[in-house]
């Protein structure tokens, strides 16, 4: 199957290489919007579409289900609930939809912490330049950097049948690839 040529042909993401095509164009269209949404925004947008996934009838849908939630994501109401980050959650815990939400909305709550900082240490007269523990400060800087990942990680073998944890662990990945 070709590569989708538009963020709304998510439905012909079929294999790995078309993911990455497809996050490199998610990737262009948020910086050709000037998004300024930021990757906490998105992240808790997906927390909102992982919500119909809750009770267990909808399926993840491999490389395809994925790129259909990152479509909806991109768009959904960040219902912002820290609370869901609670207890910490890592992407070796994650087993489903439930746990992936979670981790999302970790990463979420984490990205926001780490703006808080690198925003407090300029506001100091500190350098904050290479600073925090995220990589990238823009969403298209982000799915730049997990697209990268995917289509370099000697790892993915792993991520086949892709899973709620290589999920995970692909986002893990995409937070400090550079």
């Amino acid at each position: 199957m070709t590569a989708p040529k538009t963020v709304e042909a998510w439905h012909r993401v079929e294999s790995r290489a078309d993911l990455v095509a497809y996050l490199l164009l998610l990737s262009a269209e948020d910086e050709a919007a000037r998004a300024h949404r930021g990757i906490d925004g998105f992240l808790w947008g997906w927390v909102t579409v992982l919500e119909r996934h809750l009770d267990g009838t909808a399926a993840l849908g491999g490389w395809r289900g994925l790129a259909c939630q990152l479509y909806r994501a991109r768009t959904a109401e960040p219902r912002q609930d820290p609370a869901l980050a609670e207890p910490p959650t890592d992407e070796d815990a994650v087993s489903d939809a439930a746990d992936l939400r979670r981790y999302v909305a970790t990463l979420a709550v984490d990205f926001a912490r780490d703006r808080r900082e690198m925003h407090a240490r300029a506001a100091r007269g500190l350098w904050a330049g290479d600073g925090g523990s995220w990589a990238h400060g823009t969403p298209h800087a982000w799915l730049d950097s997990w697209a990268a990942w995917l289509a370099a990680t000697p790892w993915a073998h792993e991520l086949q049948p892709v899973t709620w944890r290589s999920i995970a662990e692909q986002l893990s990945a995409a937070q400090i690839y550079e």
